[in-house]
């Protein structure tokens, strides 16, 4: 038995004790204890068991229709609307409609008998009717309003239950597009090094000196392992169209954020010295400062100052997009995405989804929401992969631009 029927079962039961008892309390002689003690009975279940509860209340009425001047009537009768507005919330259709049609019956047969006084008029049989019949449809139509609302519920039940699938559905979508795209950005990055490692062996066959075949190697080895961890994080990811546009890096950041400021957006930039990263990480940063302007300009008002940070320590790669706008509870679910002819096909709304997964890719951290200060932030930490680096040369000078 279900927390539900359980919980009706316990109520019903209470609500026919009370009625019992106060028939105990009214009544004398063995016959109407019975007859108030088989409606009883009905009341306690009549919710659980509709049908079962309406059979027993349809034949101990009628019965006691039969004898009613020697019983008269019994606190237990008000089974008959109760009974009727169980199978009107609970029953099949054929039985709401039979136990309807019985109630009216049972008004009209008790009109002929009561009130049960001598030479009473036609007036008092007639009103006595009504008032039954009232009982009757009253309890007809709390019944049909309580399984209008039952229904009600178990539909936007199901409604949320299918647009919780249908969320669920969208952000597994948005997961694989983003990831597709990462494979077809990082393309470009596997198929330069491969072609570098293939014209440095080709070169390094043809050397005529050791150190020049030594150097042939040497970049060999630096290139092979760079392209290894590409491949290695682009396995099982599908490429599904055959666009091979150059991608940026770290050194386009600058021209990324002057572009910013010519569109209006007042936003600082603070590049410190750094090793010179490789393609696909330099992509990540480039696309996270990209996707933390975008969500600036769309979501954080008027008049807002902006700020990009980059900075390296021994081991990690520090990307920070913060502004003082309207602060997360602005921006609904706090997604965006970008403009720009590789992000076209990418489904709306699901731009730091891509965030989450290029961190995730270079084995770092990342956090998304309202600034320590107001506002709102993007503070991204990537693991920084161990080989030879070397100073990196941008346009601006170390510091706040």
């Amino acid at each position: 038995m279900t927390r539900d029927r359980l919980a009706r079962l316990v109520i019903d039961t209470i609500t026919a004790a009370t009625i019992g008892a106060l028939d105990l309390l009214l009544q004398r002689g063995l016959v109407p204890i019975v007859f108030a003690a088989l409606l009883t009975v009905a009341i306690a279940f009549r919710r659980t068991y509709p049908l079962a509860g309406a059979a027993v209340v349809t034949a101990t009425a009628f019965v006691q229709w039969l004898v009613i001047p020697g019983i008269g009537l019994l606190a237990a009768d008000l089974a008959v609307p109760l009974a009727v507005h169980a199978a009107a919330a609970h029953g099949p259709r054929w039985l709401r409609r039979s136990m309807f049609t019985a109630g009216l019956t049972g008004a009209a047969l008790g009109s002929l008998t009561w009130p049960p006084v001598p030479h009473a008029s036609i007036s008092s049989h007639l009103l006595f009717g009504a008032a039954l019949a009232a009982l009757v449809v009253a309890g007809w139509a709390l019944g049909v309003l309580h399984r209008v609302r039952d229904e009600r519920i178990l539909a936007l039940t199901e409604r949320a239950r299918l647009l919780e699938v249908e969320r669920d559905q969208k952000a597994l979508l948005a997961v694989s597009a983003e990831r597709t795209r990462i494979a077809r950005e990082m393309h470009d990055v596997v198929a330069h090094s491969l072609a570098v490692v293939i014209s440095q062996a080709d070169g390094g066959r043809y050397a005529n000196s050791p150190e020049t075949a030594q150097q042939a190697l040497a970049t060999i080895s630096e290139t092979g392992r760079r392209a290894m961890n590409d491949t290695r994080r682009l396995l099982g990811l599908l490429r599904t169209d055959g666009s091979r546009a150059p991608q940026p890096g770290l050194g386009d950041v600058p021209a990324l954020v002057a572009q910013a400021r010519a569109d209006g957006l007042d936003v600082a930039l603070d590049l410190a010295p750094s090793i010179d990263l490789e393609a696909g990480l330099g992509l990540a940063v480039y696309r996270i400062v990209q996707e933390g302007l975008t969500n600036v300009v769309k979501h954080a008002g008027p008049a807002v100052r902006a700020s990009v940070e980059i900075r390296c320590t021994s081991d990690e790669l520090l990307v920070a997009v913060i502004d003082d706008g309207r602060g997360a509870a602005a921006r609904p679910g706090t997604t965006a995405h970008t403009t720009t002819a590789s992000n076209a096909s990418e489904v709306a709304g699901h731009g730091l989804v891509g965030i989450r997964e290029r961190v995730t890719a270079y084995g770092g951290t990342v956090r998304i929401g309202p600034g320590r200060s107001g506002g709102h932030e993007i503070r991204a930490r990537l693991r920084l992969l161990p080989g030879p680096g070397k100073p990196l040369t941008t346009s601006l000078t170390p510091g706040r631009a």
